[in-house]
Order: C-alpha cells, then sequence, then structure tokens
C-alpha cells in the first residue's frame, strides 16, 4: 500500500475516534458545597448591633458541663455540643470582637491559668433569632466558680452557695467537672427574664447529666 494511503487511513481512523468526544458537551466545573442556609436579615442585624463575628469554639468549650442557673443550680448539663444538637434551627458560634481580642491576649501568654469568656450560639428560626450566651472557663474548678460569685456576695457566698458548691464537688469526683455556665438567653434581641434551667426542663430536650440537689449523676 503506499505510504501516502497509510497516513490518510491512520488520520481517518483517529479522526473517527475523536469525534464523539469533539461532540460531547464539555464536563461541568468543579463546584464547591453550597451552604443551604441563608442567614436571615434579623441575625444580621443583631451581629451588627452587638458587634458579634464568626468563631470556632475549641473541643474544650465544646465538651464542657455547664449550670443553668447562676444563683441556685440544680443540676449539670451537657456537654455544650450537646446543647446545640438539640436546637431544631441553624446555628454558629459568634463572639464580641473586643472579646476575641481579649481571648487572644490570654491565650498568648505562658502558663496563664483558666480564664473566663463568653461565647454566643446563635439559632437562625424563621421569625425568631434566639442567642445562647455561655460562660466557659475549661479547666476551672467548683473553687472558682464560688470565688467568682464571692465578687459580688462577699463574705456571704460561702455560705449561699455551700449547698451548690458541694453538689458540684461531687460532680467532679464523679468526673463531671463543671466548666461552664448559660448565662443569657435572648429572642430577637429582647432579654429572656425567666430562670434558664427552667426554660431547658420545659424544653426537655437537655436532660441534665448531675443531680445537684441529689448530689449523684442523673437517672440513678
Amino acid at each position: 500500500m503506499p505510504r501516502r494511503t497509510v497516513v490518510l487511513s491512520l488520520f481517518l481512523c483517529a479522526l473517527a475516534v475523536a469525534l464523539p468526544a469533539l461532540a460531547a458537551p464539555p464536563l461541568p466545573e468543579p463546584r464547591l458545597p453550597e451552604n443551604k442556609h441563608v442567614l436571615s436579615q434579623k441575625a444580621q442585624e443583631l451581629r451588627q448591633e452587638g458587634d458579634l463575628v464568626a468563631y470556632q469554639p475549641s473541643h474544650a468549650v465544646l465538651n464542657a458541663l455547664f449550670t443553668a442557673d447562676e444563683d441556685a443550680p440544680r443540676g449539670v448539663y451537657g456537654p455544650i455540643s450537646a446543647y446545640v444538637r438539640t436546637r431544631a434551627c441553624p446555628t454558629a458560634w459568634l463572639i464580641e470582637k473586643g472579646e476575641l481580642e481579649r481571648v487572644r491576649e490570654l491565650a498568648a501568654r505562658k502558663n496563664a491559668p483558666p480564664y473566663e469568656f463568653s461565647l454566643t450560639l446563635e439559632e437562625d428560626c424563621p421569625g425568631q433569632v434566639t442567642h445562647a450566651v455561655f460562660v466557659t472557663a475549661p479547666g476551672s474548678t467548683p473553687e472558682a466558680w464560688l470565688k467568682w460569685r464571692s465578687q459580688f456576695h462577699g463574705s456571704k457566698a460561702a455560705r449561699h452557695y455551700a449547698a451548690a458548691l458541694e453538689g458540684l464537688k461531687k460532680a467532679e469526683a464523679a468526673g463531671l467537672a463543671l466548666t461552664g455556665e448559660l448565662r443569657f438567653l435572648s429572642v430577637n434581641g429582647q432579654l429572656v427574664p425567666r430562670n434558664l434551667e427552667d426554660v431547658l426542663r420545659e424544653e426537655g430536650r437537655l436532660t441534665p447529666v448531675f443531680d445537684l440537689d441529689k448530689g449523684k449523676s442523673a437517672g440513678r
């Protein structure tokens, strides 16, 4: 077979293979996963009013056990991550810009003792944005819990919180050390004036892991 004929035959074969690929539509560009939740206008407004920015809590914070009554706690709840999972609407962690700067400064210090700081869990429901403000001090102790309250109650603190402190020590001995507190709850920017432990118990979504009144793990 003449050389020219061989070359022509090879070219036609290659063209026959390439034509279907050339006719096929191009593959779509790869796309990043979409965030299905679009932040509501109210949530945006509250973030701006509160000078709040997104924040990723550490595992120590998410694993913290907490109380929900600042004055006379009856139970230890948690961890905080369990509370997050009970929420019905999309959530996001936020922190005040000034608080973020303070946390960064403290975290940069060598051998810094446990320090208390606050974080806000935003729950963005249709027509209702709830902010749950947690105060946490990973690595803290029941004595530190009492010391913080002594700033406001002075020498009366030890007597006033004696029962709660004894319960917290028993929880710590049972491996359920308290390092957090649900301190404030607001809906659409309005502070919820009720006892927050009552709110939790009425919701029924999260039960205590330790009964401070009885001094033992819940359910035992």
